[in-house]
């Protein structure tokens, strides 16, 4: 799996995290991880019913492993505006990591992602160096080599 400009989305308008998960839904149809953004869609909509996946200073990483996804995938949005999210500090979110695997055959892979981008999130200048970044390319090479997607 390699993160491609294609899966960056930058200075993205939108209303709320619905609305958020919508986009990144169909964006995900662009990057062949599924053929139906609708039944994506359900499957974060359902994740987050269970558990918000937001984290803290402005961070969540909504995940999906679903029977609609057709090939492991990362997502990164930097939103133009903060949105409302329930996460531990209480903060809106501006950056988004929207993980999908599929149902079939992910094994460890979904718990081998969320555990690279949650240690990588922990570090100060990994958050910082990503904020700072203005490049869709620049960004999906930096994800990429510090999350160690070769490696999931």
């Amino acid at each position: 799996m390699e993160i491609q400009a294609n899966n960056i989305l930058l200075n993205l308008r939108v209303k709320d995290q619905d609305d958020l998960l919508r986009i990144i839904s169909q964006q995900a149809v662009c990057c062949h991880y599924t053929v139906s953004a609708k039944d994506l869609y359900i499957s974060f909509v359902n994740r987050e019913k269970d558990y918000s996946t937001g984290l803290q200073e402005g961070f969540a990483i909504p995940h999906a492993k679903s029977e609609a996804v057709k090939a492991a995938g990362i997502i990164y949005a930097r939103l133009l505006s903060p949105i409302d999210w329930q996460t531990y500090d209480n903060q809106p979110v501006t950056d988004v990591f929207a993980l999908m695997v599929p149902k079939e055959g992910a094994g460890t892979r979904h718990l081998k992602m969320l555990s690279n981008l949650a240690t990588a999130l922990l570090d100060e200048n990994f958050k910082r160096k990503l904020r700072s970044l203005k490049r869709s390319d620049k960004i999906a090479h930096y994800i990429s080599k510090e999350i160690g997607v070769d490696k999931i």
